[in-house]
């Protein structure tokens, strides 16, 4: 029994020293992981990897901070401007670790610095998709991630402006898309990002604008083949549906000159629907209209 007693006392003992050790050299990982932060992240990632195998460095929000700052480092250097970059979602995913487990104030500061950097540049990325590389389906999820990122950044956070921002300049980049290659598909990209912007703002002169010109451009289209149709029903048919669409078009613009009579580019659009539905008395006093206010009107 004594015998047995004291082969227990030592296996408690030794088992107690393993767990030390191990404490200790997960500790010893973080120290090394923060001295190496700045010199040579690579190995500084694995260190502080290491180190949060240990439970209790686990539950340690100033550790996960720390493995934030890293992971950026890395991150900034070789994804930055990637859409889909899991070194950026480790920035993220360690951040929230860090708040999850008390991190200190001066940690939060460093947390709120990381998620600001990302949150912009998933902004830059989204525009960048969106005007250079002319891909809205890439460009939109870059700009669904600015805004999850920004709300961790600020819970408070609302999106009304810079959905309207956003999306207007998507209007923008594929209306001139429509006009150039005629393809529907356009137009029903821009038209979507329209309706987005009236549901916030129906009054914004700009969407209105915008909204107006995919109809006009659509209309100009119509024109065209009604001129080219020879048959005399179908000339017909074709005709009523450029009327419709032109005063379609016109609501949009009207809408506008009614708030803002001052309005060049309500005035501009005014002249050329009315052009496209013949109705010369008003297209001319659009006319005058607009270069008494310094319009150089381009027949189209």
């Amino acid at each position: 029994m004594c015998r047995s007693s004291k082969k227990y006392k030592k296996l408690v003992v030794f088992m107690l020293l393993c767990l030390s050790g191990q404490l200790t050299a997960q500790k010893n990982a973080y120290e090394r992981a923060a001295a190496l932060y700045n010199v040579n992240p690579q190995q500084a990632l694995l260190a502080i990897d290491s180190a949060l195998l240990e439970k209790k460095m686990r539950a340690d929000g100033n550790c996960w901070n720390l493995r934030a700052g890293i992971y950026y480092e890395i991150f900034r250097k070789t994804e930055r401007s990637m859409l889909f970059s899991p070194l950026r979602d480790s920035v993220v995913a360690s951040v929230l670790s860090s708040r999850k487990n008390n991190c200190d104030s001066a940690c939060e500061v460093r947390n709120k610095k990381f998620l600001k950097t990302i949150w912009a540049g998933y902004y830059n990325v989204a525009k960048t998709l969106l005007q250079d590389s002319i891909n809205y389906s890439r460009s939109l999820i870059a700009y669904n991630k600015f805004k999850e990122i920004y709300l961790h950044y600020d819970r408070d956070a609302t999106f009304e402006a810079k959905d309207v921002e956003y999306f207007l300049a998507v209007s923008a980049v594929y209306i001139e898309l429509f006009k150039k290659e005629n393809n529907n598909a356009d137009a029903e990209i821009a038209k979507t990002a329209l309706e987005k912007v009236l549901s916030i703002q129906p009054d914004n002169p700009a969407a209105n604008i915008n909204m107006g010109l995919i109809y006009c451009t659509r209309a100009e289209n119509q024109k065209k083949i009604t001129a080219n149709e020879n048959n005399a029903f179908k000339k017909t048919e074709s005709s009523k549906k450029m009327i419709s669409l032109a005063k379609e078009a016109e609501q949009f613009f009207l809408k506008v000159y009614n708030k803002d009579n001052s309005n060049l580019r309500a005035i501009e659009n005014l002249y050329h629907v009315y052009l496209l539905l013949e109705d010369a008395p008003k297209a001319a006093a659009f006319k005058k209209a607009g270069e008494e206010k310094g319009i150089k009107f381009k027949e189209k």
